[in-house]
């Protein structure tokens, strides 16, 4: 049990460091003024490129930051937990090049904040990696997360915000979505096994069943060794000497 536990904190670990992260600045700026939400990501801008790394900090309210809060911790734990060493990998590059495509094709003079696009990253990364790989852990991990997330899918399109006018970075989700899938292919073959395919021939034989069969071979010779062997009769043919014929 206590072995459990310490696995679970530690997978959870470094998402909620983020986490107190977000919501420390997020209180800082609101209390004192800082106007740190221009430090976000601005297209097309040179000096918007910095926003790349404090996007994910930054959020506009407290509903904004609230509605990232859970599914951040919720996927980075996932993560964290199937890719041990891998995790950063897949964590820094949803993080980065989801920032780098709302820069290179979000609108010009818009400021982009908020962890959505890592959200989204990883959610996706998770989904798609539990549907093509055989693990039914990972498989089990998609389906709940589409349980819970499944909504996410129209923040992925411009003409949700203008519909219930919200002003949500739809580049952010998008660049993150795909960055997330990319990467669940290219880590196809790491973190956990797949499970076997149980209507696969294994090429290698288990020993007990070996055994099994070896043991089968050797009761049949014996039985055979055993059974009484059939009399066989033999003619012979010999062609009759002049002396033996009759007169």
């Amino acid at each position: 049990m206590f072995q459990l536990l310490l696995r679970v904190v530690d997978d959870i670990l470094w998402p909620a460091v983020f986490i107190v992260f977000f919501w420390v600045l997020f209180f800082a700026n609101e209390a004192y003024s800082l106007g740190l939400n221009r430090m976000g990501v601005q297209p097309h801008e040179i000096e918007g490129l910095l926003g790349i790394l404090f996007m994910p900090f930054l959020h506009g309210d407290f509903s904004h930051l609230f509605s990232n809060t859970i599914p951040f911790l919720v996927a980075g734990s996932f993560i964290f937990h199937f890719y041990g060493r891998s995790s950063w990998s897949i964590f820094f590059a949803v993080w980065l090049f989801s920032g780098l495509g709302v820069w290179l094709f979000g609108a010009e003079r818009s400021i982009h904040i908020g962890a959505s696009g890592m959200v989204y990253g990883m959610v996706a990364f998770l989904l798609t990696t539990g549907f093509i790989r055989k693990n039914k852990n990972l498989t089990a991990v998609a389906f709940i997360l589409v349980f819970l997330y499944g909504s996410m899918i129209w923040g992925l399109f411009p003409q949700y915000s203008w519909i219930h006018k919200m002003n949500i970075s739809w580049e952010g989700h998008l660049f993150g979505t795909l960055t997330g899938i990319a990467m669940a292919f290219l880590y196809r073959h790491r973190g956990p096994e797949d499970d076997k395919d149980p209507f696969e021939e294994d090429e290698v034989m288990p020993q007990w069943w070996i055994d099994m069969e070896n043991e089968k071979a050797l009761q049949e010779e014996q039985q055979r060794l055993q059974r009484p062997r059939p009399t066989i009769f033999r003619i012979v043919y010999r062609p009759k000497d002049k002396d033996e014929e009759t007169e």
